[in-house]
């Protein structure tokens, strides 16, 4: 996607600050014209006072109209792009809404969070600044020329002609600078950004490594990577870009202003009254422009992030179904994997290979097995994290592909690791399981999930905000909360993904409890590290290197011996 592609709902306005920048800037004419005419009268000796009042009426209309038109135009962009801004995060957020769970874990929050803040917020001047600022200098530069044409071609060629060979000059310099130096810079800014974000998030663990950890590595190899590019586009475009600037400015065009009226006057081909409107309108003529060459670099800056957000729109969607299928009302919630084989990617090796399994209704099944055997991933497939490359897995009979996505996920509730609290009240994230909920459904649920007394003692109770004034829960407490959550959804399906791996004994005591009445009626799965936790099973599938291994209740695979029987051994 490029940068055009992402303005066009905004071009029809960009067109219109411009033309009223380009308005704008002929009012601006009105002071140095009538200066120059107050000027003619009064040493031909003919200044009246009604001219001399109709004259100052110009000059007074001029700065009024100007800024009237330039700041309503400017204005009217900020609105626009204050709603582009708003519909363009919207839209990018739907976006990701509709993105596979799985893409959300493996995507670095960094870059996300860049996209969504910084990149939207590049092309803010674009659309705010751009049209007004380019018209301006337009309006300024052709209309204050075809004025000096008017009085004087010869003096106005060497005034004119001395900008046309500075912005000649630089266009030539910027041509034998490679264009990448620029490429360079912002891709080191995002990097710089992005490990800025992942050195905040991760600052505790930094500290506890004396700095000297992977993390703070990144940051300060980012940092270096943004401030050797900040050196080599100072050496590059940065250099004829402020020679440009130094040719343009009010001093830099006092000399073809100067040294014309010395040569022009002294010959005899222009008078030297005319030295005044050049001097008014000379000086300012490349005025527009000096705002103009900023302004190239945030165009650019622009480019890179309608890439990046393009780039991140352009992520595939998780499919849906054309015409998706409903479960039976009253039909049991047994899940099924027929021959499912799975990996991140094509060229990756098999994370999960061939299983077939059935985890009845009703029932709790656990999944158990060595570090990276594959229990997350298969727990995770079933809410379509990601599709399955083979085989199918099947909710109630029905192929979870063929249902909405929606539909399916409304019937699994999932307990991940770290609880998932945001930064809102505690009453809020509970509520997360059922939006509608009311305080007293919010606060049953906290009790069955054994946190309701540990929320009571804090500051404002339920209305405390998690992560703000000394609000903060263990780890077990985290998982609580999240537990009281799925109390709240009623659905068919639970799934946890080892529930009681941050808790403490005591908070695991607790865990255990509420996990207890929470998977009384439901379909639930279990990945469980503790083996302990899960004696109790109705069924328990051992993986190893992403396959089925063993299968059976708790004393079934100790008396065969094999990994569970081995596995337990070891935690003994």
């Amino acid at each position: 996607m490029t940068l055009s592609d992402i303005l066009r709902p905004v071009s029809s306005t960009m067109k219109a600050v411009f033309a009223l920048g380009f308005i704008a800037s002929g009012f601006t004419l009105l002071a140095p014209i009538a200066v120059t005419q107050l000027s003619h009268s009064a040493l031909a000796g003919n200044l009246t006072a009604t001219s001399v009042w109709f004259w100052l009426a110009m000059i007074v209309l001029g700065f009024v109209a100007s800024h009237l038109i330039a700041t309503g135009a400017t204005g009217h962009a900020h609105m626009v792009e204050s709603k582009f801004r708003y519909d363009l995060r919207s839209r990018i957020a739907r976006h990701m809404g509709r993105l596979p769970l799985g893409w959300h874990t493996s995507e670095a929050s960094g870059r996300v969070r860049t996209i969504i803040s910084e990149d939207v917020t590049k092309i803010h001047t674009i659309i705010a600044h751009t049209g007004t600022d380019l018209g301006h200098a337009v309006g300024t530069i052709l209309l204050g020329s075809i004025y000096l044409f008017t009085l004087s071609w010869q003096y106005a060629l060497v005034v004119v002609g001395w900008l046309v060979v500075s912005i000649v000059v630089f266009s030539l310099a910027m041509l034998t600078n490679p264009t990448t130096s620029m490429e360079v810079f912002n891709e080191a800014e995002k990097d710089l950004t992005a490990s800025t974000i992942e050195l905040a998030d991760g600052i505790a663990t930094v500290k506890a490594f004396g700095m000297s950890g992977s993390l703070f590595q990144r940051f300060s190899d980012a940092l270096d990577r943004y401030t050797n590019a900040s050196y080599a586009w100072m050496k590059g475009p940065g250099k004829p870009m402020a020679v440009m600037m130094a040719l343009i400015s009010p001093a830099g065009m006092l000399v073809p202003i100067l040294v014309g009226a010395w040569a022009l006057v002294g010959a005899g081909i222009v008078e030297p009254i005319l030295i005044v409107p050049f001097l008014l309108v000379g000086v300012t003529l490349p005025s527009g422009l000096a705002n103009v060459v900023p302004l190239m670099h945030l165009v650019e800056r622009g480019k890179d992030a309608a890439e990046s957000i393009g780039a991140l729109l352009a992520e595939p969607a998780l499919p849906e179904a054309a015409e998706p299928r409903t479960i039976p009302e009253g039909a049991r919630a047994d899940i099924v994997f027929e021959n499912v084989s799975f990996r991140y990617a094509p060229d990756a090796p098999w994370a999960l290979r061939e299983i077939d399994a059935r985890f009845p209704a009703d029932r709790v099944t656990a999944v158990v097995g060595p570090s990276g055997s594959g229990k997350s991933t298969l727990v995770k497939l079933i809410a379509r994290f990601w599709d399955v490359d083979e085989g199918r897995v099947l909710l109630s009979g029905v192929p979870i592909t063929e249902l909405a996505s929606s539909d399916l996920l409304s019937r699994l509730t999932i307990v991940l690791q770290d609880g998932g609290l945001l930064t809102d009240t505690v009453e809020a994230n509970i509520r997360l399981g059922r939006p509608l909920a009311t305080r007293e459904q919010v606060e049953a649920a906290a009790h069955r999930a054994r946190i309701d007394g540990r929320i009571r003692e804090l500051p404002d109770g339920y209305d405390s905000v998690i992560g703000t004034g000394g609000v903060h829960f263990s780890g077990g407490e985290a998982q609580r909360i999240a537990l009281a959550r799925a109390f709240l959804t009623g659905s068919e399906v639970l799934l946890l993904d080892e529930a009681t791996a941050q808790a403490d004994p005591h908070s695991e005591r607790q865990i255990q409890e509420a996990l207890g009445t929470l998977a009384a009626g439901r379909t639930t799965i279990v990945i469980a590290h503790r083996l302990a936790t899960i004696v109790d099973a109705d069924q328990i599938l051992v993986l190893d290197s992403g396959r089925i291994v063993e299968s059976g209740t708790h004393a079934e695979l100790l008396t065969r011996g094999g990994t569970y029987a081995a596995m337990w051994e070891a935690q003994q």
